[in-house]
């Protein structure tokens, strides 16, 4: 056990230079992820990012923009994720129930708006528990479920319809820099050396299963307008 709880350890006094050189391409991946993930689901109309994890994402973004005590610095970065955020929970209310066909209109409106609400409630107490200023325990948590979802996604449909190399891609980038931001504000902070490599290798994954599931529908994995062919989801998805 250490001695001093590194949780107590505030963090790390490094060079702005520095700091931006690895919290600003975290921004830039997540922000051009989310903006994919829109462009693709009005092309395929289905979800570009997993809903309930969609959901998850929005109470995060919302909560330590809007309610909780925060840095500026990361206030202005959550504010620009919420206004397109507020794009993406569009989306899930109007194609999200594509991936849940069983649940009934209210039921799903339900269970997304009851995840919501209790993910909210859970990123305030954490950031309250943790005094985390910055989101980045609490952020770094819910990036891996987040990772593991789109794999999960992947399967539920069997096809790539909704995702794009270029989202995968993207999202890889703003979770890699964000989890070398982590480090090099909270060194000491043991818990990142574990929760960071699994959400980057999550990441490297779905990148792997979502380019051999392009290939096998016939879908030039890096071409930016085209879409599987309905044969081959057809086949995918029996």
């Amino acid at each position: 056990m250490s001695e001093v709880a590194p949780v107590t350890l505030g963090p790390a006094d490094v060079p702005r230079w520095l700091f931006w050189a690895v919290a600003g391409p975290t921004a830039a991946g997540w922000v051009v992820t989310y903006l994919l993930a829109i462009r693709q689901a009005i092309v395929d109309k289905r979800v570009g990012v997993p809903v309930y994890m969609a959901a998850v994402d929005f109470a995060w973004e919302f909560s330590l923009t809007f309610i909780l005590e925060q840095t500026p610095t990361q206030r202005g970065i959550n504010f620009a994720w919420v206004i397109v955020n507020v794009f993406l929970m569009y989306q899930v209310f109007r194609y999200g129930r594509n991936d849940y066909p069983r649940l009934s209109p209210r039921a799903f409106t339900w269970s997304v708006l009851g995840v919501l609400v209790w993910a909210a409630l859970l990123v305030m107490a954490g950031a309250n528990e943790f005094h985390d200023l910055d989101g980045m325990y609490i952020g770094m948590v819910i990036n891996v479920p987040l990772s593991a979802s789109f794999i999960l996604m992947l399967r539920r449909r069997g096809s790539s319809l909704g995702q794009s190399m270029h989202i995968a891609t993207a999202k890889c980038v703003g979770s890699f820099f964000a989890g070398l931001t982590g480090f090099l504000l909270y060194p000491h902070r043991i818990l990142f050396w574990v929760v960071v490599p699994t959400m980057v290798v999550l990441d490297i994954v779905y990148l792997v299963l979502l380019h051999r599931t392009m290939r096998a529908e016939g879908r030039s994995p890096w071409a930016f307008t085209a879409r599987p062919h309905a044969e081959a989801v057809l086949v995918a998805r029996t």
